[in-house]
């Protein structure tokens, strides 16, 4: 870490977040033009901005000079990119029309990275261990057979209404009316106001909702009897919640609980007599994948959210480790917990050792309750590192639209100011804005009433030595243990004030490091992803590769490969560029 930025920068990416703050969720009933200036004005930080950013080394380098983990990631993506087209939105169909994905393309990749003689020439070239090339040659096995589990999923979900995959166009929207149902409740919409788009992998529907206060509209969209419930699902596609991250990549409102069981008992039937596996599917699985992999869209928004969706998000729950962290991030909601444990340099450490116990007398151990503090946070920030990285490589993969089909970028709205750059500092801004004081705030939020026990309390209480604290003694040692909450509350409030307050201006803010290290980050990004001389040297993939190697380099710890994976692209992904360039010509 480490910013070397000057007073001037730190001001005006401290404006940038002001501004973000106003242009994604408080500009709604604005005045036009004072929308238009501020996006003016943020445009105006960025390219002030983007002098701030690492220099690009161009130079080959062998392969032994790169530092292993970057030649493994290197390595991992160029194989997973021939598998790009099969998770993305090649072969999409639908009752919508959709100019975006019809003009989307994904890199070429030469044909020798699918054969055994091309795999083992990049492993040569890129001198990786014999134990490496067999780890991801079985990773690459493992993805071709959860791209075919899931091609099977999605055409037996079709086949339960008389379609599939292989069916001609033109589609009508009746038999997705059905699926619909089944998927959300028994929801019923009117033919007329759904559309659907689907790939071999994901399935979207794009409702044409009207104004919340436009009754007539709704009235027309559904059935009365479903308005309410309709009206819910709407409600929830805008609403945040921790629960949406655990239906990473789509974090759509397709919920295990709403799909109809006897429906995916159906799906797993027919599942289970096409597939070649000795393993059957269940109907739970049924359920827990496609609340995955199915999204609903409002109709007047679908171009927005299309690409970034199926070219930018699903194949991250494939080719990246996302979504274990997405997982853990959908509880970060929740109240801290007894058993939660933070790593800490000193080691693994549970919130229940914080404390000690002494008859009904309860005490603090303040200096493990600092290390646990810090290490908490820093697993916390680690996932919010994924999402916002997640995020970041979906935006990029939908500037490709922009960027190779310039003539047609108003085909694509964007809520973002910066149409005409890959990453997008407004929206990456926002989301850190949004969830960094989310996903800390279990650990800053005190929850004490001398009425009734916390979880927390309930759950120390039971380790504590009750039997041999006489009855008496108990309500005192009950009060103890709340003054010892309250204790390790104050002492994670301090720690918080002296290091994570949300601020970009204060050099001694790790929030400001972070913005600052998302800024450096965009700018190597938006370097790369538009430089001609490799974006235009087919058959070559490059900006694909860009985008599935950030995701695989941050397949770890993802704590720490955020900070450094702005200097990994900068130092070394051109040189690996070369070496990629040498194994094509050589096979």
């Amino acid at each position: 870490m480490g910013s070397h930025l000057t007073a001037m920068q730190r001001s005006q990416i401290a404006e940038a977040l002001t501004l973000s703050r106003f242009l994604i969720s408080q500009s709604e009933g604005a005045e036009p033009s004072l929308i238009e200036r501020r996006r003016d004005r943020i445009r105006e930080i960025q390219t002030a901005l983007q002098a701030c950013a690492h220099p690009i080394n161009q130079t080959p380098e062998p392969g032994q000079a790169i530092p292993l983990p970057v030649r493994q990631a290197v390595v991992e993506s160029a194989l997973l990119i021939s598998r790009y087209f099969a998770v993305g939105g090649s072969g999409w169909r639908g009752t919508l029309p959709s100019n975006t994905l019809s003009r989307y393309h994904p890199d070429p990749v030469p044909p020798s990275w699918s054969t055994p003689e091309g795999i083992a020439a990049m492993g040569r070239q890129f001198a990786l261990p014999d134990a490496v090339m067999d780890a991801i040659v079985a990773q690459l096995d493992q993805v071709d057979a959860d791209i075919a589990r899931q091609h099977l999923l999605i055409e037996s979900v079709l086949q339960t209404v008389g379609l599939s995959l292989d069916n001609v166009l033109p589609l009508t929207t009746e038999p997705f009316v059905s699926l619909f149902q089944e998927l959300f409740g028994g929801i019923l919409v009117n033919p007329d106001k759904l559309d659907v788009v689907f790939t071999p992998t994901q399935l979207y529907f794009c409702v044409d909702f009207p104004a919340v206060e436009d009754f007539a509209g709704w009235r027309d969209l559904c059935p009365k009897e479903h308005e309410n419930a309709l009206r819910q699902l709407h409600q929830r596609l805008s609403e945040f919640t921790f629960q949406k991250f655990q239906r990473f990549p789509t974090f759509g409102p397709c919920q295990p609980a709403g799909i109809r069981e006897t429906w995916a008992q159906a799906v797993s039937d027919r599942y289970n007599v096409q597939s070649s596996s000795p393993v059957p599917i269940t109907p739970e699985q049924v359920m827990q994948r496609l609340s995955k992999s199915v999204g609903v869209l409002p109709q007047k928004d679908a171009e927005m959210f299309l690409v970034h969706d199926i070219w930018g998000h699903y194949w991250q729950l494939l080719f990246s480790q996302f979504n274990s962290d997405y997982t853990a991030l959908a509880d970060c909601g929740e109240a801290l917990r007894a058993h939660e444990t933070a790593y800490t340099p000193a080691g693994p450490l549970t919130c229940g050792e914080l404390f000690e116990f002494a008859g009904p007398l309860v005490s603090l151990n303040e200096e493990k309750a600092v290390q646990f503090f810090h290490g908490e946070v820093r697993q916390r920030l680690g996932l919010l590192f994924t999402h916002l990285l997640g995020e970041l490589v979906a935006d990029i993969a939908e500037f490709k639209f922009t960027f190779t089909n310039p003539q047609a970028a108003h085909q694509l709205p964007s809520s973002s100011a910066f149409t005409d750059y890959p990453a997008n500092l407004d929206l990456s801004l926002a989301d850190l804005d949004f969830l960094f004081l989310r996903v800390l705030q279990p650990l800053l939020e005190i929850h004490l009433s001398p009425m009734e026990a916390s979880p927390l309390e309930i759950a120390l209480l039971a380790d504590s030595p009750l039997m041999d604290v006489g009855a008496d003694q108990i309500p005192r040692l009950e009060v103890n243990l709340k003054q010892a909450i309250a204790q390790m509350y104050s002492c994670f409030l301090q720690e918080y004030g002296r290091h994570y307050l949300p601020t970009v201006e204060s050099e001694d803010s790790l929030f400001a490091e972070i913005a600052v290290n998302l800024l450096h980050l965009q700018n190597v990004i938006n370097t790369l992803y538009t430089d001609p001389q490799f974006t235009q040297q087919s058959p070559l993939p490059f900006q694909d590769l860009l985008i599935v190697f950030i995701s695989r380099f941050c397949s770890g710890d993802s704590y720490a490969e955020f900070w450094q994976v702005d200097n990994v692209l900068a130092d070394y992904f051109i040189p690996c560029w070369h070496l990629l360039k040498q194994v094509a010509a050589e096979t």
